[in-house]
């Protein structure tokens, strides 16, 4: 697409998807062989369960427990660990964070349909990433408004809870979000009517600080992300009907699981984690998932360690990091890569400022430094140790269905190039291409045009209900994709790449060919 100012287009819709699919290739191909396809019949196919897996993932179940209880009591806890051993299928697409994102909490929304049809299962495991900044495309910074002007170039509209200064801050190290903070977010907010702003979102919201963000259960945490769990939960609970019957939402930050996980493999001569971080093999995984997305680059990382005394040179960005990301005191992420000193493969990386960083691979040494905080794991790590190890479904987003199976493929030829036939066939059993994002099935009338729907908009109109639950079934993977184009289009789009206006037009070409395929929500 060019620049420029558009008029109404009905072909905009077309043009815009057709261009998220050259964009992120996951989508076409889920559009092309199952747009068709009813949300329920999809969520069946993609639910699937790995017959066998490299190591048993019963002890994620024991971790999820050992997580869960002192943040949302034992008896819950009880019941994700239990509802994991028996469907050990787990949503990965979502930031960690307070989601007021209507992608990802719609998303969230879907994955609690499929846990629906499972017997027996009462909780929806969602693993979110923490190592974000909190002013990423979700906003764990605040909360979004999609039911105000979308004519206004800053839309959704984002009301920031933390500091300005804490925007770049990754959600895992972000301190508690206490009620001194939240004064000036209450005056915000109660200065949003003079703006407009529709009533029944500002008094939403307003409710949702004084019961939720302000109860005593949130303000006793110690970390915003253990006060994300719990807000989670509880705004989840609020979202749907009794009669909806949706399972709980349990919100566990993906990046401590693995911690947790790795201490135990570190500990495993047996494990597929120990195996390839071995001096024997970890070179040949260096070498092998260079450049693969959600990895590491080789040559960007050896670059910025070589110019590490010169500002300019370090600013190096797209290198990804080797496994692990270093971390600093100020909780800085650095990026590391593997290199030999004296005879001994270690990780090494530079901060900002040039201050070099090493770290033994040695099995007992990374775990100390994992339980120190010094080491937090990659993408790449998170997802060997769950789903390449343990076999666990993990139903991501457009970019983690295109990259897990690379991820997977590489770890498959190592291990058939080092002879172990059997031990590879394990690893390939897990199933990667689980996609379950860039869709939604509930939108906000305004006017003549159709928006995305947060939970704001729906606690705004009213709690979703067994009979809208039934129909969001039957939409079409097709009709759902196109229901979530304005904000995926946002997330795989440069703002230079995108026409002027295309907000506003698109959300009226919406209203005239979704209007009958999606639940419509208005608000009072």
């Amino acid at each position: 697409m060019n620049s420029g100012v558009i008029a109404d287009r009905q072909d905009l819709a077309e043009e815009l998807l057709s261009t998220v699919r050259r964009q992120a290739p996951v989508v076409d191909r889920v559009l092309s062989s199952a747009g068709n396809l009813s949300l329920a019949e999809y969520l069946q196919r993609v639910c699937r369960v790995s017959p066998v897996s490299f190591q048993s993932c019963s002890d994620i179940a024991e971790v999820i427990h050992e997580y869960v209880e002192p943040l949302l009591g034992k008896e819950l806890a009880e019941r994700t660990a239990a509802d994991f051993l028996h469907h050990p299928v787990a949503l990965t697409t979502n930031h960690h964070g307070v989601d007021f994102f209507a992608q990802s909490v719609q998303g969230s929304m879907l994955f609690g349909l499929a846990k629906r049809q499972v017997e027996g299962i009462s909780t929806i495991p969602v693993f979110s990433c923490a190592n974000i900044p909190l002013d990423n495309v979700t906003y764990p910074r605040g909360a979004l408004l999609y039911g105000t002007d979308c004519s206004d170039e800053v839309w959704p509209l984002r009301i920031p809870f933390f500091s300005n200064k804490l925007r770049r801050q990754p959600v895992a190290w972000v301190k508690t979000l206490d009620s001194n903070m939240m004064k000036p977010v209450l005056k915000r907010i109660g200065d949003l009517a003079a703006q407009g702003v529709d009533a029944s979102l500002t008094e939403s919201l307003l409710q949702l600080i004084g019961d939720d963000y302000l109860s005593e259960e949130a303000q006793a945490q110690q970390s915003y992300s253990a006060q994300s769990v719990i807000l989670n939960a509880r705004i989840w609970s609020r979202l749907f009907t009794a009669s909806a019957n949706m399972p709980q939402l349990v919100t566990i930050e993906l990046e401590k699981l693995t911690q947790k996980l790795l201490l135990r493999d570190l500990q495993n001569s047996g494990s597929l984690a120990t195996l390839l971080f071995d001096n024997r093999l970890i070179s040949k995984l260096y070498q092998r998932l260079n450049g693969v997305a959600g990895c590491w680059n080789k040559g960007l990382l050896e670059q910025r360690w070589q110019g590490r005394s010169d500002s300019e040179k370090k600013q190096v960005p797209g290198s990804g990091t080797f496994c692990f990301w270093g971390v600093d005191k100020r909780f800085r992420r650095i990026p590391l890569m593997l290199m030999e000193d004296s005879g001994q493969r270690i990780l090494c990386g530079c901060d900002d400022n040039g201050v070099e960083y090493r770290y033994s691979i040695e099995a007992e040494s990374l775990a100390e430094a994992i339980s120190q905080g010094q080491l937090m794991p990659s993408i790449f790590s998170c997802f060997l140790t769950i789903s390449l190890a343990r076999g666990v479904t993990c139903l991501g987003g457009y970019y983690q269905a295109d990259y897990l199976p690379q991820m997977q493929l590489g770890v498959v030829d190592l291990l058939m190039q080092d002879g172990m036939l059997q031990k590879a066939g394990l690893v390939t059993e897990s199933f990667t291409e689980g996609y379950l994002s860039g869709m939604q099935t509930i939108m906000l009338e305004q006017g003549q045009a159709l928006l995305p729907a947060g939970p704001l908009e729906i606690l705004a109109s009213g709690r979703v209900t067994l009979d809208e639950l039934e129909f969001i079934s039957g939409v079409k993977v097709s009709d759902a994709h196109s229901a979530s184009l304005i904000e995926t289009v946002a997330d795989v789009m440069p703002g230079d790449e995108k026409e002027k206006g295309w907000l506003q037009v698109l959300a009226g070409v919406q209203h005239k060919q979704l209007a009958d395929k999606v639940v419509i929500r208005r608000l009072p």
